[in-house]
């Protein structure tokens, strides 16, 4: 299975829906977004277009945290996971979070297949033991070239999408 990971929106709307298209095209059935989407609106745009099982976890700029819980929660597709969020998808144990440090302490624990993580804006990707440790870059392009990642199940591989 192909899934979408985007960071770091930071409420550009018009980049959102070119990574959600993108994502779309490469047959991305899932998505994982790993916070600082920042505004409601925002996030109810993403919810809206994104139709596939979407999986959410904050960042350091979602101030008003209850109304992304109930819009989460009135949406079969989504889950709101809060902060950090372990999960089964296919044959992978996949844990994700928007904060670099968490990540890597969920990395060199060892018990997941991959970790993901946002917050530096950074594209990175490192294999540590047999974990995946990943950052897909921002979809906002504030600080660096905008971008997304797509990670494949199969074969525990992630492709860089830039926008």
């Amino acid at each position: 299975m192909k899934i979408a990971l985007l960071s770091d929106v930071h409420d550009r709307t018009d980049n959102l829906l070119a990574a959600l298209c993108l994502a779309e095209e490469h047959g991305c059935a899932r998505l994982l977004y790993l916070g600082d989407i920042v505004e409601l609106s925002t996030f109810s745009l993403l919810v809206e277009e994104w139709t596939y099982p979407l999986d959410v976890v904050f960042g350091n700029n979602e101030i008003d945290r209850r109304s992304f819980f109930r819009k989460a929660e009135a949406l079969p597709h989504v889950t709101h996971h809060g902060d950090e969020a372990s999960v089964h998808i296919e044959q992978r144990l996949i844990y994700f979070s928007h904060y670099p440090w968490a990540a890597m302490k969920a990395a060199e624990s060892g018990r997941y297949d991959a970790v993901f993580y946002g917050h530096t804006h950074a594209r990175h990707r490192q294999l540590i033991a047999h974990t995946l440790l990943v950052n897909p870059g921002e979809v906002g392009g504030v600080r660096l070239s905008a971008s997304f990642a797509i990670y494949d199940t199969d074969d525990n591989s992630v492709e860089f999408i830039h926008l």
